[in-house]
């Protein structure tokens, strides 16, 4: 009997856009890429499974720190190469040789590029009201940390976004306007995001909902699948 298993994994990375800013300097964006880790083969006979799902993260492993929290264009292979199948070829490239039981990985985006808002539901155990959703693209690094520390770096993120507020016709306006000043840009370059944590983020987005004259009702900023921040304005 042959089975097969995967591992997600998630990455968060920058890349260079191909074409500089209006004064030359380079410009930036990020994403986060999902990568499937696959195993094939029998069952072994003792343990019951194809692999320790142990054994494939340690595989994974020196690649993962080559990926997450860097930029893509500091890896030679991957110079303005950043589709998910270019990453793919060079992932399963470096791994090789396989060991017996390892079927290489797929890669994607963790989130379709450009502007697609979507209407959320209320969530009461986290008590957020309906929401609009959207995602954007982006560089970031945070300075103020520690040199050791991985988010010090140049790195990126598909951020996803959700507001609410009581003039919900004009959301999706808003969304739309924020999108457009975030997405593929440098949120260190933005004022008062020179330390581009979700926190500040979460208030820039507050503030810039009360400049155009909206009530807003809470701000959401995901910036991984597993890292949230819920903002209530104040």
């Amino acid at each position: 009997m042959n089975l097969r298993i995967l591992k997600t994994v998630y990455v968060e990375t920058a890349r260079r856009l191909p074409t500089p800013a209006d004064d030359g300097t380079v410009r930036y964006s990020g994403n986060s890429y999902k990568i499937d880790l696959i195993a094939e083969g029998p069952v072994h006979p003792e343990y019951g499974w194809v692999v320790d799902y142990t054994d494939l993260k340690a595989l994974f492993e020196p690649i993962r720190k080559q990926l997450d929290h860097q930029c893509l264009d500091d890896i030679p292979e991957l110079r303005d190469s950043h589709e998910p199948r270019e990453i793919e070829a060079w992932i399963n490239s470096s791994l090789q040789p396989w060991p017996s039981w390892f079927a290489g990985v797929k890669v994607s985006f963790a989130v379709s590029p450009g502007f697609h808002p979507r209407r959320l539901p209320p969530d009461p155990r986290h008590e957020l009201p309906a929401r609009l959703a959207f995602t954007f693209f982006a560089a970031q690094s945070l300075p103020q940390l520690p040199e050791e520390h991985p988010c010090r770096k140049l790195h990126g993120h598909s951020y996803q976004v959700e507001i609410a507020a009581r003039e919900d016709d004009e959301l999706e306006r808003i969304a739309r306007l924020l999108f457009d000043r975030f997405d593929n840009r440098y949120l260190n370059n933005q004022p008062g995001l020179e330390q581009a944590t979700s926190e500040r983020i979460a208030a820039r987005v507050w503030k810039t909902m009360l400049e155009e004259g909206l009530t807003p009702l809470c701000v959401v900023i995901q910036e991984t699948p597993s890292n949230r921040c819920h903002y209530f304005g104040g």
